[in-house]
Protein backbone atom coordinates (compact mmCIF):
# COMPACT_ATOMS: atom_id res chain seq x y z
CA UNK A 1 0.00 0.00 0.00
CA UNK A 2 1.37 3.39 -0.94
CA UNK A 3 1.36 6.35 1.42
CA UNK A 4 -1.27 7.93 -0.82
CA UNK A 5 -3.51 4.84 -0.51
CA UNK A 6 -3.01 4.68 3.25
CA UNK A 7 -3.78 8.38 3.57
CA UNK A 8 -7.05 7.86 1.71
CA UNK A 9 -7.96 4.90 3.96
CA UNK A 10 -7.24 6.85 7.14
CA UNK A 11 -8.74 10.09 5.85
CA UNK A 12 -5.59 12.18 6.17
CA UNK A 13 -3.11 13.73 3.78
CA UNK A 14 -0.13 11.89 2.38
CA UNK A 15 2.08 14.30 4.37
CA UNK A 16 0.28 13.22 7.57
CA UNK A 17 1.10 9.58 6.81
CA UNK A 18 4.74 10.48 6.31
CA UNK A 19 4.71 12.49 9.57
CA UNK A 20 3.24 9.47 11.37
CA UNK A 21 5.97 7.23 9.94
CA UNK A 22 8.65 9.62 11.20
CA UNK A 23 6.96 9.84 14.62
CA UNK A 24 6.86 6.07 14.82
CA UNK A 25 10.57 5.84 13.92
CA UNK A 26 11.38 8.35 16.70
CA UNK A 27 9.24 6.39 19.15
CA UNK A 28 6.82 9.21 19.90
CA UNK A 29 3.75 8.27 17.87
CA UNK A 30 0.54 8.32 19.92
CA UNK A 31 -1.58 5.26 20.57
CA UNK A 32 -4.61 6.97 19.08
CA UNK A 33 -2.72 7.54 15.82
CA UNK A 34 -1.52 3.95 15.76
CA UNK A 35 -5.07 2.80 16.43
CA UNK A 36 -6.40 4.80 13.45
CA UNK A 37 -3.75 3.41 11.13
CA UNK A 38 -4.29 -0.15 12.40
CA UNK A 39 -8.01 0.19 11.73
CA UNK A 40 -7.35 1.45 8.19
CA UNK A 41 -5.09 -1.56 7.59
CA UNK A 42 -7.68 -3.95 9.08
CA UNK A 43 -5.27 -4.75 11.89
CA UNK A 44 -5.66 -4.99 15.63
CA UNK A 45 -3.37 -2.80 17.72
CA UNK A 46 -1.85 -4.68 20.65
CA UNK A 47 -0.05 -2.72 23.34
CA UNK A 48 1.77 -4.76 25.98
CA UNK A 49 4.45 -4.51 28.63
CA UNK A 50 6.43 -7.74 28.60
CA UNK A 51 8.76 -8.54 31.51
CA UNK A 52 12.35 -9.22 30.51
CA UNK A 53 12.55 -11.96 33.13
CA UNK A 54 9.94 -14.18 34.77
CA UNK A 55 7.93 -12.09 37.24
CA UNK A 56 8.60 -14.57 40.06
CA UNK A 57 12.36 -13.99 39.61
CA UNK A 58 11.84 -10.21 39.77
CA UNK A 59 9.77 -10.50 42.96
CA UNK A 60 12.24 -12.84 44.66
CA UNK A 61 15.19 -10.63 43.73
CA UNK A 62 13.42 -7.54 45.12
CA UNK A 63 12.58 -9.38 48.35
CA UNK A 64 16.20 -10.53 48.69
CA UNK A 65 17.55 -7.01 48.14
CA UNK A 66 15.17 -5.49 50.68
CA UNK A 67 15.96 -8.21 53.23
CA UNK A 68 19.72 -7.75 52.77
CA UNK A 69 19.43 -3.96 53.15
CA UNK A 70 17.38 -4.27 56.34
CA UNK A 71 19.65 -6.93 57.85
CA UNK A 72 22.73 -4.86 56.95
CA UNK A 73 21.33 -1.81 58.78
CA UNK A 74 20.63 -3.85 61.88
CA UNK A 75 23.98 -5.63 61.67
CA UNK A 76 25.82 -2.31 61.38
CA UNK A 77 24.10 -1.01 64.51
CA UNK A 78 24.87 -4.21 66.38
CA UNK A 79 28.54 -4.01 65.36
CA UNK A 80 28.72 -0.45 66.66
CA UNK A 81 27.48 -1.83 69.98
CA UNK A 82 30.02 -4.69 69.76
CA UNK A 83 27.23 -7.24 69.27
CA UNK A 84 28.17 -8.36 65.77
CA UNK A 85 27.04 -11.69 64.36
CA UNK A 86 28.62 -14.18 61.98
CA UNK A 87 27.92 -14.64 58.28
CA UNK A 88 25.84 -17.78 58.86
CA UNK A 89 23.56 -15.95 61.27
CA UNK A 90 23.27 -13.04 58.82
CA UNK A 91 22.26 -15.37 55.97
CA UNK A 92 19.64 -17.05 58.19
CA UNK A 93 18.25 -13.63 59.11
CA UNK A 94 18.15 -12.63 55.43
CA UNK A 95 16.35 -15.87 54.49
CA UNK A 96 13.79 -15.42 57.28
CA UNK A 97 13.12 -11.80 56.40
CA UNK A 98 12.97 -12.56 52.67
CA UNK A 99 10.30 -15.22 53.37
CA UNK A 100 8.32 -12.73 55.51
CA UNK A 101 8.48 -10.15 52.72
CA UNK A 102 7.33 -12.67 50.10
CA UNK A 103 4.49 -13.87 52.34
CA UNK A 104 3.45 -10.34 53.29
CA UNK A 105 1.95 -7.42 51.42
CA UNK A 106 3.24 -7.29 47.83
CA UNK A 107 3.29 -3.48 47.90
CA UNK A 108 6.26 -3.67 50.30
CA UNK A 109 8.39 -4.84 47.37
CA UNK A 110 7.98 -1.58 45.46
CA UNK A 111 8.58 1.13 48.07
Amino acid sequence: MTTRQLAASVGVTQAAVMDAERAEARGDITLSTLRRYAEALDCELTYALVPRRPLQDVVEQRADRIAREEVARVRHTMELEEQGTGDDQRERAVATLRRQILDGRPSRLWR
